[in-house]
C-alpha cells in the first residue's frame, strides 16, 4: 500500500525546488546566450571569409584568361591596377557580384594587380578582396570587427 502522508510531504518541498531552479537559470542562461552569439557571430564571420576567397579566385581566374594575347582584352584586365568595390559597374568584379551575400557590396574591397608589370603569358595577377565584419551584438563579444581578407595570386595562361 501506498504511504499518502509521504506523497504529500513532497508536494510541500516542491517550490523550494522550483526557487532553486530559477537560481541557476540565472546563471546559466547569461553564459549561454553568450556562447550561442559568440558561435552565430563566428560561423557568419566563416561563412564571409569563404565568399571572399571564392570571389577571390573568380577574378583572378577571369584575369588570367583574359591575358594581353586574348582578342577580346579590355583595359581593366591590366596591367593597370584596379581599385574598387563589389558595387563597381566593372567587368572586374561582375563575375562575383552574387558571392556576397551576406555582405553590403560597398563595403567589400576589390584590388587586382599585375605585380610583374604586364599581363602577357607567363606574368601573374594578385587579387585581394578585403571586408570588415562587424559583431552581430556590438560591446557583446570582445573580438570586435574583424578583418577579412583574401588573396589569390595565379599566372597569366594567353
Amino acid at each position: 500500500m501506498m504511504d499518502f502522508k509521504h506523497n504529500r510531504s513532497k508536494a510541500v518541498n516542491q517550490p523550494a525546488r522550483f526557487g532553486a531552479a530559477v537560481v541557476e537559470s540565472a546563471f546559466v542562461l547569461p553564459i549561454l546566450l553568450f556562447m550561442l552569439f559568440a558561435f552565430l557571430d563566428l560561423g557568419l564571420a566563416a561563412i564571409r571569409q569563404n565568399a571572399l576567397s571564392d570571389a577571390s579566385r573568380r577574378i583572378a581566374r577571369q584575369a588570367i584568361i583574359h591575358g594581353g594575347l586574348n582578342p577580346n582584352n579590355a583595359t581593366q584586365w591590366g596591367p593597370d591596377p584596379f581599385m574598387g568595390t563589389a558595387a563597381t559597374d566593372s567587368p572586374v568584379v561582375a563575375t562575383v557580384k552574387a558571392a556576397f551575400p551576406t555582405m553590403n557590396m560597398e563595403d567589400v574591397e576589390v584590388q587586382v594587380s599585375w605585380p610583374d608589370g604586364g599581363n602577357l603569358p607567363g606574368d601573374h595577377v594578385l587579387v585581394t578582396v578585403g571586408y570588415r565584419h562587424e559583431v552581430l551584438v556590438p560591446g557583446m563579444l570582445f573580438w570586435g570587427s574583424l578583418d577579412l581578407t583574401s588573396y589569390t595570386s595565379m599566372q597569366i595562361v594567353n
